[in-house]
């Protein structure tokens, strides 16, 4: 179904950018107009990852110049003309690096996430205009249909969702086995649920913030540690499976020295350090690494639909687009959660 040209609302729109010099702002940007083969759609919520917090110091993913929000849901208010099998007010949430090119060597091999262009040259929010902002354009392809029943929180989970499966999926069956998840942000509490859902015998947490601890029951962590003052118990632990969610080098090492040998460990957070090769040599470790998702979107959309995952108790605040500065910084501290950000009002 094509829809008429609207007019839009007004010429411009607030935005959080990650501006040419590095720096994270509001800017007055232009509203997208889509091309044929895009869809418009408004932005419901947005929630704001802890790579977009670090994306100054990551130019290999986060280019600079353009909208930062890489986890939306909304619904479409326009379809180009070449665009067929989507209409007007539909629900939708968007894969940040599903416009693959179909053509590559990755594409053909059903290896999404390693199709450069999608991932590293026009990822929605990384290399292309993203979500933090009232209206994007994007391709079809990027776009998951969400049921009418779920929950608007649920559906704005969807992306963070499929990162923290594809990690869980990873390390293999872990019916029975123990887990250790280092990093107890939004990422490594749904790793925490997801990996108790699919059989985990016991999970462990080491998280520094006390904040982010306090919901190590309702993610069914069996035990929390501090890694500041836990850090023999946590080399002590020899766990099946350690999933690095932090992205710290203190978290990494961790991560090593608290696995099993012939253990497996899982990197889900982007560090720099860390990786020390005598350890990994000498215990024969398994490591991974865990990059976006390829056909996650589906299977975590049942899951936040079904209850099977549960995330409300896990959203912190919903806020207004003037508000994502201090969001921003709230998150840096670890003072909360995870925050969305509802560009066209709560």
């Amino acid at each position: 179904m094509t829809s008429r040209p609207t007019v839009p609302r007004s010429a411009d729109m607030t935005a959080m950018v990650l501006r040419t010099d590095r720096s994270i702002s509001l800017e007055r940007r232009p509203v997208p107009i889509p091309r044929d083969d895009q869809v418009l759609v408004d932005i419901d919520l947005c929630g704001i990852c802890g790579s977009d917090l670090h994306s100054p110091q990551t130019p290999e993913v986060y280019l600079g110049g353009f909208i930062l929000g890489h986890e939306p849901v909304g619904r479409i208010a326009r379809v180009g003309s070449d665009v067929t099998g989507w209409h007007v007010g539909q629900r939708v949430c968007i894969n940040p690096n599903g416009d693959t090119c179909g053509v590559c060597e990755a594409c053909r091999s059903g290896r999404l996430n390693h199709c450069i262009p999608a991932t590293l040259e026009r990822a929605i929010g990384l290399q292309a205009d993203g979500a933090l902002a009232a209206q994007v354009a994007v391709s079809p392809k990027t776009l998951h249909a969400v049921p009418d029943e779920m929950g608007r929180i649920e559906s704005a989970w969807v992306e963070p969702a499929a990162t923290a499966l594809r990690a869980v999926m990873l390390a293999g069956d872990l019916t029975g086995r123990s887990v250790l998840v280092v990093g107890g942000g939004p990422i490594g509490q749904l790793c925490c649920r997801l990996a108790r859902h699919f059989g985990a015998g016991r999970v462990w947490l080491s998280e520094p913030s006390a904040e982010r601890r306090s919901y190590a029951e309702a993610s069914r962590v069996d035990h929390t540690f501090d890694p500041s003052v836990d850090s023999a118990e946590i080399e002590r632990l020899k766990a099946d499976a350690v999933l690095e969610c932090s992205g710290s080098e203190p978290g990494m090492r961790g991560a090593l020295a608290a696995a099993r040998p012939e253990g497996t460990i899982v990197v889900v957070g982007g560090g720099r350090a860390g990786l020390d090769p005598l350890t990994i040599l000498v215990k024969e470790l398994r490591v991974l690494g865990c990059f976006t998702y390829i056909d996650e979107f589906t299977e975590v959309i049942s899951l936040l639909t079904d209850g099977g995952l549960q995330v409300a108790d896990l959203t912190s605040e919903i806020v207004g687009i003037d508000d994502a500065p201090a969001a921003f910084e709230r998150l840096r501290e670890a003072s909360t959660m995870k925050i969305f950000i509802a560009p066209n009002g709560s």
